[in-house]
């Protein structure tokens, strides 16, 4: 059941990733690489980081939980707001989502 609703997520994640992708294309008929790369290494860390921390579930640990979430979420923050166009923000977002989704493929097994 666990890897099921992680499976559901993983999905989610992809889906939203690539919704931001097209919209980009069409809006801007472009998306950009350079924030797509750095929001799939983001949200790639980001799963590790949980990971490594044992934040596998919320109730297990909430502390630690928390603090890397908002860890992680001031990080992107900080990288959205230094993307100044609407087309960087959209792909830095796809990629966010994307390497977080690449992070559970990846380990899914494990």
């Amino acid at each position: 059941m666990n890897n099921a609703v992680r499976a559901v997520g993983a999905g989610i994640e992809c889906l939203g990733g690539l919704t931001l992708l097209a919209l980009s294309r069409v809006v801007d008929s472009e998306a950009r690489a350079g924030p797509f790369a750095v929001g799939f290494a983001t949200g790639y860390c980001y799963r590790h980081a949980r990971t490594v921390a044992g934040c596998r579930r919320f109730r297990g640990g909430p502390g630690r939980s928390l603090g890397v979430a908002l860890a992680w979420a001031a990080l992107g923050v900080a990288v959205g707001r230094s993307v100044d166009e609407p087309a960087a923000t959209r792909s830095f977002g796809a990629g966010l989502g994307l390497g977080s989704a690449a992070y559970w493929l990846a380990r899914r097994g494990e």
